[in-house]
């Protein structure tokens, strides 16, 4: 199994390096990253160059600016894994996080989810795995009108 990862990004760079290190660390190595560079104006761009001469599985698109919807639709593009996992540029995942994921073969995972502050000590504890339940019909609905049931 392989999981892609992409991370779209604009103007991240005080962020991106912890993000794409919680990646690259994955104790599960089985994944390809994409960094979408949704057209940024500060080092963001070079930042993901430079990992990508590190680690041949980082790869980056650069585009002009179109939204983050339209980056993760272009990162979708280069997706070779079984599974996708999207990650905000300001985001990092523990470890571990690839390894739990890679025991799941459902068509939608949800993770429980930690907002922490740049300290580390924990905002808010997010509940997911409540919706693990929902039809798949279900979840694209509460997508797209951003109300999960």
């Amino acid at each position: 199994m392989q999981i892609s990862v992409i991370i779209p990004f604009y103007n991240a760079a005080p962020f991106l390096e912890r993000s794409v290190n919680s990646v690259i660390n994955q104790t599960f190595s089985q994944w390809n990253l994409i960094l979408v560079d949704d057209g940024s104006k500060d080092n963001s761009g070079q930042i993901c160059d430079d990992f990508t001469q590190r680690d041949s599985r980082v790869h980056v698109i650069h585009q002009e600016n179109a939204g983050a919807g339209a980056a993760r639709n272009n990162g979708l593009a280069l997706a070779k894994g079984d599974y996708v996992v999207f990650v905000d540029a300001d985001d990092f995942v523990e470890p571990y996080y690839f390894e739990e994921l890679s025991q799941h073969n459902e068509d939608v995972v949800f993770i429980d989810v930690q907002h922490v502050d740049e300290s580390g000590h924990v905002l808010r504890y997010e509940k997911m795995s409540p919706y693990k339940g929902n039809s798949m019909d279900d979840l694209i609905r509460s997508q797209m009108t951003g109300k999960m049931t």
